[in-house]
């Protein structure tokens, strides 16, 4: 169950996330949803002490959220630098 909650976290955060953006392209839209995806799994696991099958403690879920905005806001401010067109 855990697993489940944090895939629909992780996907509604990088949907949302491509909504607010106006994001059109579909490969940018993917690219948000599995940012946003592996964040909130990543961190939601390792604050539910690994659990996939059990429950979700509300600790994690939230924690899982968060991280799925950071990397997004991360992933954003990534994404703005390349097409900025300053070659390093």
């Amino acid at each position: 169950m855990a697993l489940l909650l944090l895939i629909t976290v992780g996907v509604t955060a990088g949907w949302f996330a491509s909504i607010i953006a106006r994001t059109e392209a579909v490969g940018d839209i993917m690219w948000q949803i599995a940012t946003a995806l592996v964040a909130s799994i990543a961190v939601g696991l390792f604050l539910n002490s690994g659990t996939v099958l059990g429950g979700l403690s509300l600790i994690a879920l939230g924690s899982a959220c968060l991280a799925a905005i950071a990397a997004l806001i991360a992933y954003h401010a990534i994404a703005a630098r390349k097409t900025d067109g300053a070659d390093i």
